[in-house]
């Protein structure tokens, strides 16, 4: 009968020394899980500022090539060369 008593202890104390470490398992991987929310929306954020940035870029050198070819067109097309001499007439 006291052996089997002991192996009850034995076994309970087991069982109670698990679930404690599972249940701390479960709040520290809760916690890893929070922080790894956090940095993920830190990086979402950030790249959302790279893409602004990145498109506002875009937009600029398509403004500045649309002139530079527009400026080309006008030299080779319409030869629209700047003036070499300026005359000036009194009047």
């Amino acid at each position: 009968m006291l052996i089997l008593l002991r192996k009850i202890w034995i076994i309970n104390g087991f069982l109670i020394v698990l679930v404690i470490s599972i249940s701390l398992l479960c709040v520290y991987w809760h916690h890893q899980m929070y922080q790894l929310h956090k940095k993920e929306n830190i990086v979402k954020t950030q790249h959302e500022q790279i893409v602004a940035i990145n498109r506002q870029l875009k937009m600029e050198y398509s403004e500045l090539q649309s002139g530079v070819i527009i400026y080309k067109k006008s030299q080779d097309i319409l030869m629209m060369h700047n003036p070499n001499q300026i005359n000036e007439m009194i009047l």
